[in-house]
């Protein structure tokens, strides 16, 4: 008997945990599209709640201000992109292959996460303080793993190395301004496009 109330009550923590994350990341997504059309400034913690069809204290359940309703969603699109970036490269056998997961990467999460992405784009340094802090370090990391896969794959010196690695961060940064999966070439294609451009040049397609 004890060990099925155990089972029991594991099942219904589990369920809970489930619902609450689910919750949250519902909000999140909201919050997402809110900040995305109307910028942090002209976001407001109502416009998400309205967004989310949820009320005000719903939101605030979750998250004590916008400032970490920002925070969640940044955190949450960096250490995304690091986990997967990560697995990716694990599983690439060649330096090239490394760089065409940075690129697959970054195009997947912009193609499946469009607003968030937009968010942390223009709203990078919109965090102060501990919020700002706790964002750093794993965009730092991200920064370190995408170089790493430029320094395998290119040569050059640490100056070349740096300038290239935000040189291919500047491009992929830019595409929520022209990529449509409807008009243009599906994702794995698009990156193979950007990686052989990145690794020789435009006359070289």
């Amino acid at each position: 008997m004890a060990a099925v109330a155990k089972t029991k009550a594991k099942s219904s923590a589990t369920r809970r945990r489930n619902t609450y994350e689910k919750r949250m990341a519902s909000i999140l997504e909201a919050a997402a599209k809110v900040i995305a059309r109307n910028g942090f400034d002209g976001a407001s913690v109502r416009d998400v709640a309205a967004e989310g069809n949820v009320g005000l204290s719903g939101i605030y359940y979750y998250f004590k201000s916008k400032d970490e309703v920002l925070y969640a969603i940044q955190h949450h699109a960096f250490s995304t992109l690091v986990e997967r970036l990560r697995t990716k490269m694990d599983e690439s056998a060649t330096p090239e292959d490394k760089l065409k997961a940075v690129i697959d990467n970054h195009f997947q999460f912009f193609v499946n996460h469009t607003d968030e992405f937009r968010v942390c784009i223009h709203e990078i340094d919109s965090l102060s303080g501990k919020y700002y802090k706790g964002v750093l370090e794993t965009r730092r990391e991200y920064f370190r793993l995408v170089r790493s896969a430029v320094a395998e794959a290119c040569r050059g010196t640490k100056d070349d190395i740096d300038q290239a690695t935000l040189f291919l961060f500047g491009s992929l940064n830019w595409v929520y301004m022209w990529y449509d999966p409807e008009r243009n070439a599906d994702v794995d294609a698009m990156s193979s496009r950007f990686l052989q451009i990145f690794l020789n040049g435009i006359n070289a397609l």
